[in-house]
């Protein structure tokens, strides 16, 4: 099979998004060379990855309800792996060994926390899906950061896309995701992801523990009373239906004006960032002054700027697309 063929057949399946990679460039490129996420700890047969890629609807970022909203994203997470299975059997039934990539696994070999055997947002990075911008989420032109991705492992030698040499995030000189975030957890294209945990994973984990802990060594609590409080049933629900455990915070998502999306449907919505400050404005006129001042970015170096964009933010790719998109439309 060609790679022309594996992409229409993957879009017939539903999804919105192709690239493929060959496994040898991310065995060559890991995210963290100390801590190598790469395929060929799963598989050393492996050739090629398909990453596949499926918008989160534009509606999931007007609703107010936290739990809503969740919701909708963990839908999409959900939709896109059945998609990458049913890609994974259709290879096989053509005599081509493949594997749909755990997404969400965590590896405690190499860090502690959700670290898993590979980075999603660095493999749609590598297949040319998109760049990793200032909060270290993907941003695609098509649809900003608002789209879930999942892999497929296999052993098919296909014609790899090449990465983004364009920076498809306005960086600096937008900045909403990081005025937007509750706890300042945006960096240079970094991020305090201990800080972010605190609201992209209220109902994660680490919390259940914790919480179990302290009602384990409370001698005042009745344990019986204790079961049965609305923070335990969120607790309940986080684990079984999946609502906010996992990326509960989508904020930076919801503000990130990249996109054909971003300006049909939430432009007016989220024109206004209430959580901007004077303090988040000046740290990101410091980031800019720093960059434009050529000075040492603590997101970017000569290894990981390759998934930044090395030709930096000049916004031909969101304007290629929204052509494309006008043409289509009309």
């Amino acid at each position: 099979m060609q790679a022309t063929e594996i992409k229409s057949l993957a879009k017939d399946l539903g999804a919105d998004q192709v690239g493929i990679i060959g496994a040898d460039t991310l065995e060559a490129f890991p995210p963290d060379p100390r801590w190598p996420q790469t395929p060929g700890r799963i598989s050393p047969h492996s050739k090629s990855v398909i990453v596949l890629g499926k918008q989160i609807p534009s509606g999931a970022f007007r609703l107010r309800m936290g739990t809503a909203d969740r919701y909708q994203n963990n839908l999409v997470i959900r939709r896109i792996e059945r998609i990458a299975a049913a890609l994974s059997a259709s290879l096989e039934e053509r005599g081509h060994p493949t594997f749909t990539v755990i997404t969400n696994e965590t590896d405690w070999s190499l860090k502690r926390g959700t670290y898993g055997y590979l980075s999603t947002r660095h493999l749609a990075a590598e297949a040319g899906l998109g760049t990793i911008g200032l909060n270290l989420n993907l941003v695609t032109p098509e649809f900003g950061s608002r789209v879930q991705f999942a892999a497929v492992q296999s052993e098919l030698e296909l014609e790899p896309d090449q990465p983004m040499a364009e920076q498809v995030c306005v960086g600096e000189g937008c900045s909403r995701c990081s005025y937007c975030c509750p706890p300042d957890a945006v960096g240079h294209f970094s991020l305090a992801k201990r800080d972010c945990a605190t609201c992209a994973q209220v109902y994660g984990y680490a919390q259940l523990t914790a919480h179990l802990a302290n009602v384990m060594q409370d001698e005042n609590i009745d344990a019986l009373d204790e079961i049965w409080t609305p923070r335990n049933l969120n607790h309940w629900l986080a684990m079984t239906r999946v609502a906010g455990c996992y990326g509960a915070c989508m904020r930076c998502l919801a503000v990130c004006p990249v996109g054909v999306d971003y300006t049909a449907n939430l432009a007016e919505a989220h024109s206004d960032i209430p959580e901007k400050t004077p303090e988040k404005v000046a740290k990101a006129k410091n980031f800019k002054n720093a960059r434009k001042a050529g000075a040492e970015v603590p997101g970017l170096n000569d290894y990981n700027i390759r998934w930044v964009g090395p030709d930096g933010y000049t916004g031909q790719a969101a304007k290629e697309y929204r052509k494309t998109h006008k043409r289509i439309q009309e």
